[in-house]
């Protein structure tokens, strides 16, 4: 996965976002100085822990716990647990540290450092890799926020969702990812903390990085190094560098990219002299790799795999493995390549990452194939094709696309408010002018003057501003639809363009024979012919949603229209073993417009020969009064269930697998129900499940002449 950042998770800042104010008030503490005394330890402790000192931090913990102990100190207990199990995660002793962090919860149950134990455990969680288990615990930590004092809520609640995002994109889940990040947008806000703000910058441009939107990325990242120098915070400077750093390397700016990993690497020799820098070593292999420095790139992804195993970092041993496949397989050192590609696969499968598991595959699926090794990299491919079309999901990429449409917008906003705050400046800059001008009824007159010419200037520039708001509005809407459109396009037309590029690659390599590929082509054409329907739903669809369908209502013969799509169905229909029979009179027709009742149709009768098998059948007949015909298309298929019934003519995209595994669009028949009622109709269904189903599409009558 050389294109995403290989970070470990910023935990720590929210240990001082969480560190609650004692008061002594406890009548069995001996002095109020031993008390205080206990609380200063810990807090040097946890400057100690930032700075690497570890040993330092240890000894003064130590102290505070014993000396908490003589004076019944129940505050000072708890947090020295806290402080301990900080020192434990920072050593890579995740274990441990859930051990004690543990009994620190069930020890103390009404402590206010609660949502510090169950946040801190979440990060030990994190860090062996189960971010699933992460996440519910940072959802308990939650749970705890109000105990806290109110100038510590919003930052904490911020600092945890940060926390919960990191997560959730760890573990591929990018919608829910952003929605975190956004909310922990909204709180830190309220902070007006640089640390803090600072921090969560350079998530969001962390975030974009994995999205290879290296753009956004940089622009968040930026901001967040210019806070850090500006502040001298040291750690966050350190990893904000490095991210910045991994954009350069993906806008292949790669000078710039190996000066900020040099700098990234002193930094982390300054604040964490005891602990490897791992994360660097990594991505200067991957840029060395880049610049054909393959020496060195080896030696680098070995230093830093060995690091990940003896510290226990698995996310580092799947990175370098991954690392040091793609590094033989551009040396053509396929074999090797292919044995580090499989350690990888196999720390992706432990890991439960997905995202891990689908460019393993690729990249297994790619190398076997050029080591010609064909029926592996077949096998690889086919894995590779079913966790992508699994992957895919409409409505996850329009909530992506939304969310990051609101965090671009937060970024417009927050650009807009610097010039108002500029804008702001200088208005106050004339009102002091103001003061010192008056000395006469000519200034004041003067001063009247340029007034009121600003108040006009000012209502004209709130008028271009509301035009401006207008048509930014209406350029978000026009974006969300293009974004919507194209997530549709991209998932139907995957997976019949995947099969057929395999097939090619197949055919290109000499793997399958004429006759093997002449027994393929009716699959071929099946699965042709299937995408040809859904492109015109598409189509059909996109023109409702930009443009809007005009319906051209004229009498339309119902048997012309039925014949052809029953013929245009017969391979499919014959294909399953299905039998499809009209009997519509040849002189029966309906007020309808042509294109939009061909397509209700063809739904209706393409979802029947996908829910019937081998043997069913498949009746289309009409039956006309004097004012309406009623079209009735009956099957003997599977039916549908009843808790499922509610869903058919949904707005939102909903599919079932047909009796073949064949998968749908999920918005034809909520289509179709919209163009019956365009043309005055009604569209509806009887079924039953196990006996097959009856849809009814009712029309105006129109004479036959």
């Amino acid at each position: 996965m050389p294109s995403k950042v290989y970070l470990l998770f910023t935990f720590f800042f929210i240990i001082a976002a969480l560190q609650p104010v004692y008061a002594i008030q406890d009548a069995n503490i001996r002095s109020e100085s031993d008390s205080t005394r206990v609380l200063r330890w810990l807090a040097e402790a946890e400057s100690d822990v930032e700075q690497g000192n570890l040993s330092e931090a240890r000894r003064k913990t130590r102290r505070a716990d014993s000396l908490s102990d003589e004076l019944q100190f129940q505050k000072g207990k708890a947090l020295s647990r806290l402080r301990y199990a900080d020192i434990l995660i920072t050593e890579r002793r995740q274990d441990s540290a859930i051990v004690v962090l543990s009994e620190a919860i069930e020890k103390y149950p009404v402590s206010k450092l609660r949502v510090n134990f169950y946040n801190l455990l979440a990060v030990a969680y994190s860090y062996k890799g189960e971010d699933a288990k992460a996440i519910e615990t940072y959802a308990e930590a939650l749970k705890y926020v109000s105990r806290l004092d109110s100038a510590q809520i919003d930052r904490t609640n911020a600092g945890i969702r940060q926390n919960m995002a990191n997560a959730y994109l760890d573990l591929g889940q990018t919608t829910l990812a952003f929605e975190y990040y956004l909310d922990a947008v909204r709180f830190a806000e309220m902070t007006r903390d640089t640390s803090f703000w600072a921090t969560t910058l350079n998530n969001i441009g962390n975030a974009y990085n994995q999205e290879e939107n290296y753009e956004r990325a940089a622009f968040y990242l930026e901001k967040a190094k210019s806070l850090s120098e500006q502040k001298n915070l040291k750690p966050e400077l350190y990893r904000t560098t490095l991210n910045l750093a991994n954009t350069r390397n993906g806008q292949e700016r790669l000078q710039e990219a190996l000066d900020l990993y040099n700098e990234a690497l002193e930094l982390n020799n300054q604040i964490r002299p005891d602990s490897p820098p791992v994360i660097v070593l990594y991505n200067l292999g991957r840029l060395n790799g880049k610049l054909g420095n393959y020496e060195k790139a080896e030696a680098q992804f070995r230093e830093s795999l060995a690091y990940s195993q003896q510290l226990g970092i698995i996310q580092g041993e799947y990175y370098n493995n991954f690392g040091l496949g793609n590094l033989y397989r551009e040396m053509e050192r396929y074999e090797e390549g292919i044995q580090y590609f499989e350690n990888a696969r196999d720390i992706a499968e432990r890991l439960g990452a997905t995202p891990f598991m689908q460019d393993i595959r690729q990249k297994l699926y790619e190398t076997n194939r050029e080591a010609n090794r064909f029926e592996d990299a077949l096998q690889y491919l086919e894995l590779y094709k079913e966790l992508s079309d699994s992957l895919t999901s409409i409505e996850k990429e329009q909530a992506l696309a939304e969310l990051e449409n609101q965090l671009e917008l937060d970024r417009q906003n927050e650009v807009n408010r610097l010039l108002q705050d500029k804008q702001a400046q200088q208005e106050r800059r004339l009102q002091v002018q103001y003061v010192f001008i008056v000395v006469g009824s000519l200034v004041i007159a003067l001063i009247v003057v340029l007034l009121l010419m600003m108040r006009k200037s000012a209502r004209e520039r709130e008028e271009i501003n509301s035009v401006l708001e207008s048509q930014k509005e209406e350029l978000i809407e026009a974006n969300k639809a293009k974004d919507k459109l194209f997530a549709i396009i991209a998932h139907d037309l995957r997976t019949p363009m995947t099969s057929m590029q395999g097939i090619l690659h197949l055919l290109k390599d000499n793997v399958i024979s004429k006759e093997e590929l002449t027994q393929l082509i009716p699959e071929l054409e099946m699965s042709i012919q299937k995408n040809v329907h859904v492109m015109e739903d598409l189509l059909a669809w996109a023109k409702d949603q930009l443009s809007g369908v005009k319906m051209e209502i004229s009498a339309i013969n119902i048997h012309n229209v039925v014949d052809e799509i029953v013929s245009s169905h017969t391979f499919i229909a014959n294909k399953k073993g299905v039998e499809v029979h009209h009997h519509i009179p040849e002189d029966e027709h309906v007020l309808a417009d042509q294109n939009a009742l061909q397509l209700v149709v063809r739904n209706v009768v393409s979802n029947s020969i996908k829910f019937t098998g081998k043997g069913d059948e498949i009746e289309i007949k009409a039956e006309p009064n004097s004012h309406n015909v009623k079209i009735i298309i009956r099957d003997t298929g599977i039916g549908i269930p009843e808790e499922e019934a509610g869903k058919v003519f949904s707005k939102k995209a909903w599919t079932r697998e047909g009796t073949n595994k064949e998968k749908g669009t999920g918005f034809g028949l909520s289509l179709s129900k919209e163009f019956v009622e365009r043309m005055n109709g009604k569209i509806w269904f009887e079924s039953t499940e196990g006996e097959g189903s009856i849809f009814y599409i009712e029309l105006p009558k129109a004479s036959s002449n």
